[in-house]
């Protein structure tokens, strides 16, 4: 049994060699990647999932005050349905839905004038997206106001600086006492 070396001597026998065990993975893998193919290409519902919880919306429209019985989306606008494993540059979100502030919020809001501007009434909501059907009981009585979509949309109080990476309207219901919201945030 001498060693000269570190290494221990090697029996006649040999096994299956490098070789072999690269050609058995190498193997494997590319039978699994037509499968990984077809989940790359299956569509993603998550952007039609009506999302409930508030705390995203209370984070990026803090103007509203405190939300109760919220049905959103919330999903990238280019990215909508496909899967993705990392997000582009320049990704457009969406959060779209109604929601329900305090009563005294929303009448104060409605008897505010922004900028000097009153609350009119909108034209009746057109196109909703499917999933949101269900939660808007009435598609006519929505009040809207511009200088009012630009505070909420700031994020402040009267003066605050508008994000110019955000574009949305906020109309309310006084008589369901609901606010309508579609905003499209862009991230870079």
């Amino acid at each position: 049994m001498g060693r000269t070396s570190g290494v221990p001597a090697r029996s006649g026998r040999r096994g299956p060699g490098r070789r072999a065990f690269l050609g058995l993975a190498g193997g494997l893998v590319a039978a699994g990647l037509p499968g990984l193919a077809g989940c790359a290409e299956e569509p993603v519902a998550d952007h039609l999932r009506v999302r409930t919880d508030t705390g995203p919306l209370r984070e990026r429209f803090a103007l509203l005050g405190e939300l109760s019985d919220a049905h959103w989306l919330g999903y990238d606008v280019d990215g909508a349905g496909k899967r993705e494993t990392v997000p582009g540059p320049d990704s457009r979100i969406r959060m779209v839905g109604v929601a329900r502030p305090a009563a005294d919020t929303l009448r104060a809001t409605l008897d505010s004038r922004p900028d000097g501007e009153r609350f009119r009434e909108a034209a009746p909501l057109g196109t909703v997206p499917a999933p949101l059907a269900p939660y808007l009981p009435e598609r006519t009585g929505w009040q809207e106001n511009t200088a009012y979509d630009l505070l909420v949309l700031g994020g402040g109080k009267d003066g605050a600086a508008v994000d110019d990476r955000a574009d949305g309207r906020f109309l309310l219901h006084e008589g369901r006492g609901l606010v309508w919201f579609d905003a499209v945030f862009l991230y870079g």
